[in-house]
């Protein structure tokens, strides 16, 4: 989760309106007092970079020669941070959609900014000039699987580790060391199509580019525990399909809470090697496992459509039932802003209810982490990703999901062939 840092009382209660409206008051939003030099708030300003949250340090165009100063004590911190001169004079000057405007950008930046240090560092300023956008999301396309299959089936060579943005409509540009090398479109309901490529790559070495980003990924992991720790006390229930985000997610509350259940809702047409994936890391995590399975009758309801996803609804119903087993059940899932609008739009904690749970709360602690930052917390505890992403999959669901895109579908077909 962000702290955001102003420096006045008012700026903080323009903040807050925002942090209340948009994010469940769930960020941290702070002032520094009101002084105008730093001399009178280095102190304050320290104080609050102890804190575990990422902080974010905005202030107005009259507060140009503190900002300058003050950069100074957020570098020495040594914690990933963005500071912001607005354009108006001061913070609270700026009008309501543009100040959150500003906030979602802000939250892109940690996950989307690139540095080439001779591999890939998250870095919010962003020198490698990555295109920023609330909606993008970045991760790593790793392992030889992945590269064969996109050179077999789009004859485009990627390098070893390359890092793909993922930008709308599911279209993709990968990048090879520093340089972008291809664009592909994998846009639901059309065929994949590679709109252009260049004939460069570069080997990138996945331990570098783990040691790199080693102390970024922590302070990201230490806001996100604190974040959990709020809701001590609950029953802890982690959704859990054997994706990167959900086990990022699970792992996550098995750092915080003694007590954690995974919940597997295994449907019957599960993606292959997840029954394995499942038990295996559940074993090296330590962590109890429900597994519940439910059919899928397609004899009775057809395939699922995008405009019938009638799966969703017994997957849900299924973990509800699995959840109600607990006297105050709080649901630990792996949302994230980067996987669409619909979600980033959603505050960090939900609270529902249902015939099944009556009120609950569901809560997000990987939100504002990019599908990179996923994938390098999860190697930096030793836990392997699913076997999947390493053949070219951005995503696990069923192998009868209507949101599969034909790309995913030719790799399928592309295992069924080769026997995987």
């Amino acid at each position: 989760m962000f702290h955001l840092i102003v420096r006045a009382r008012k700026d903080a209660k323009a903040l807050q309106y925002i942090n209340e409206r948009n994010y469940g008051g769930f960020l941290k939003v702070s002032s520094l007092g009101g002084g105008r030099t730093l001399e009178e708030v280095e102190g304050p300003l320290r104080e609050l970079l102890d804190e575990p949250y990422v902080p974010i340090l905005l202030l107005g165009e009259a507060e140009g020669e503190l900002m300058e100063e003050a950069l100074a004590v957020l570098e020495e911190s040594g914690k990933p941070f963005h500071a912001r001169l607005l354009r108006t004079k001061r913070v609270r000057n700026m009008r309501v959609d543009e100040l959150h405007s500003n906030i979602e950008e802000i939250k892109a930046r940690f996950r989307l900014g690139i540095e080439w240090k001779n591999a890939y560092a998250l870095n919010p300023e962003n020198p490698l000039g990555i295109e920023i956008h609330p909606d993008y999301d970045i991760y790593l396309a790793m392992g030889e699987g992945f590269r064969r299959a996109m050179r077999s089936i789009l004859g485009v060579e990627i390098g070893e580790n390359s890092l793909v943005l993922r930008k709308l409509m599911n279209l993709e540009v990968y990048y090879s060391g520093p340089h972008r090398v291809a664009e592909v479109s994998k846009r639901l309901g059309s065929p994949v199509e590679v709109l252009w490529r260049i004939p460069s790559t570069e080997a990138v070495p996945l331990e570098r580019i783990i040691e790199l980003n080693r102390g970024y990924i922590e302070a990201f992991a230490e806001a996100s525990r604190a974040f959990l720790r709020r809701f001590e006390g609950h029953d802890i229930v982690v959704p859990w399909s054997g994706g990167k985000d959900s086990t990022a997610a699970l792992l996550l509350a098995s750092e915080v809470f003694d007590d954690v259940t995974a919940v597997y809702i295994r449907m019957e047409y599960e993606m292959p090697g997840t029954d394995e994936y499942v038990e295996e890391t559940a074993r090296r995590l330590g962590v109890d496992v429900i597994r519940v399975d439910v059919p899928m009758p397609l004899d009775r309801y057809g395939v699922p459509t995008h405009s019938n996803r009638w799966c969703t609804r017994l997957k849900v119903e299924a973990l509800y039932r699995a959840a109600s087993e607990f006297e105050k059940p709080l649901l630990v899932v792996g949302d994230r802003d980067g996987e669409s609008a619909r979600r980033r739009l959603k505050p960090p904690v939900l609270e529902r209810r249902n015939d099944v749970l009556g009120r609950f709360l569901e809560v997000m602690p990987v939100k504002f982490w990019s599908g990179l930052m996923v994938q390098l917390f999860l190697l930096m505890r030793g836990i392997e990703l699913h076997p999947l992403y390493y053949e070219g999959f951005y995503r696990l669901g069923c192998t009868v999901c209507p949101s599969l895109s034909d790309w995913e579908v030719r790799l399928l077909k592309k295992r069924e062939r080769e026997g995987s």
